[in-house]
């Protein structure tokens, strides 16, 4: 009897728990339920207007692929993708596809910059020359002209000026290159010189393009700022940005090699097709394609991906659209994500600040054509401000040579990517898919 007794009270008691646990049970999942999720502050079929966009160039033959990541709070909240990694391959283009970030190593590496001003380490405004005094008296060729007189440096090159590029370097012709200064680039193959100290020693002796603060040039200053980076911590630029971005984020697939275990994730690059190099064809295939396998600044595909003898930081690393939105989403929410906090917010938010001397709006025309009319640039990024005058900013993006482009949103803090792999670029459409985010947004 008394065993009897006691399995009943201890089943009567399981009930009572089993009410109480289903109790608590739902009053969680309503309350998850109740603070939603950042994809339903979306309208999904706005934001599948990107699809019907990109699927456009897709079908008519001229981007071998493409991918999209669109993320909030953290949270993806919108992805596509298609197509293969290589023309007539059998791997499907995703978020884990590799790509070449090109020029967006730069903002990364502005953020690396930014993290060593936080820690106090150095100032925004130190000269150049206190970290590689070879640059201490520069001479400068006005608008890289070499028949012109050359001109004492009216006041050294700084933090500043090498994260705006308003340094007075440039780049090679190839890369918006100014004049016979950008030819000398070429010549000297600075870019390609057998080491890091080689390339500064060479740049160090080549005049500058203007003024240091009185033009912007887009240049070798992320390069050079990856130089500053080595010089402070004592670290080769690829360990830095592992320890201090990419490992704490999750970021696996990006440095500045494609493991040879990864190489079957690594798009190919392509450029428009034409009689010396024709499009491919495939059976069963109903794209014609307009697109050929290209050389990628003179290299081939399979000459691509391996680590250099020193990391350029103004273009080197490889990435996927999954790891590079997880960076950007962490910008966006002041230099945090998911717990990991890789910069304070006000050093974040630098980013964001415009930090050029007054230039005036025309000052980005020469460089980027008349779309970039209503651009400033902040700590490594550019500002896309609203074209109504205003003096807001309407978002904050960069991309790069081989048409990937990233935008953080300044309003809902929201960042995207679009990958794809076409050089030189010809589909920046950071403009329109960002403003189809906007009208997705339910306000």
């Amino acid at each position: 009897m008394k065993v009897n007794a006691v399995c009943n009270e201890l089943v009567l008691q399981l009930q009572k728990l089993a009410v109480i646990t289903s109790f608590c049970l739902c009053g969680l999942l309503t309350s998850i339920q109740a603070q939603g999720s950042a994809a339903d502050d979306y309208d999904q079929n706005k934001l599948n207007e990107i699809k019907v966009l990109l699927d456009s160039l897709y079908e008519n033959g001229h981007i071998p692929n493409y991918v999209v990541v669109i993320s909030k709070n953290g949270e993806n909240i919108y992805s596509v993708s298609r197509g293969a990694t290589e023309l007539g391959g059998s791997i499907m283009a995703g978020k884990d596809t590799i790509y070449a970030l090109a020029s967006m190593s730069k903002p990364i590496v502005a953020s690396g910059i930014l993290r060593l001003i936080e820690e106090g380490k150095i100032g925004l405004d130190d000269p150049l020359s206190k970290y590689y005094p070879q640059f201490e008296n520069m001479v400068v060729a006005p608008n890289g002209d070499l028949d012109m007189p050359f001109e004492e440096a009216k006041g050294p090159i700084t933090i500043r000026n090498l994260l705006t590029h308003t340094s007075g370097f440039t780049y090679p012709p190839a890369v918006l290159g100014l004049g016979d200064v950008a030819k000398q680039y070429e010549e000297l193959n600075i870019l390609g010189a057998p080491s890091l100290d080689d390339f500064l020693d060479i740049l160090s002796q080549v005049p500058l393009v203007a003024h240091p603060g009185e033009a912007f040039n887009y240049s070798v200053s992320m390069d050079v700022l990856g130089a500053v980076i080595e010089k402070v911590t004592g670290e080769r630029l690829s360990a830095y940005l592992n320890r201090v971005f990419f490992k704490p984020l999750g970021m696996t697939d990006t440095g500045f090699r494609v493991d040879p275990g990864k190489r079957n994730r690594f798009a190919r690059i392509y450029a428009p097709a034409s009689l010396k190099d024709p499009a491919p064809s495939f059976e069963g295939d109903d794209i014609t394609w307009q697109i050929a396998e290209t050389l990628y600044f003179g290299l081939t595909y399979d000459q691509l991906g391996h680590a250099g003898p020193w990391d350029r930081g103004g273009g080197g690393l490889y990435s996927t659209a999954n790891d590079f939105v997880k960076y950007a989403q962490a910008i966006a929410n002041g230099g945090e994500l998911n717990g990991v906090r890789i910069l304070k917010e006000e050093t974040a938010n630098l980013h964001f600040q415009n930090l050029m001397p007054d230039l005036g709006l025309e000052a980005f025309t020469t460089a980027f054509g008349e779309a970039a009319s209503y651009m400033k640039y902040g700590g490594g990024y550019g500002i896309k401000m609203e074209e109504d005058g205003s003096g807001i900013a309407d978002y904050y993006f960069w991309g790069g040579a081989a048409n990937t482009f990233f935008w953080i949103d300044g309003e809902d803090h929201s960042a995207g990517a679009f990958f794809t792999h076409i050089a030189p670029p010809r589909y920046n459409m950071s403009d329109q898919i960002e403003q189809l985010v906007d009208d997705a947004r339910k306000r």
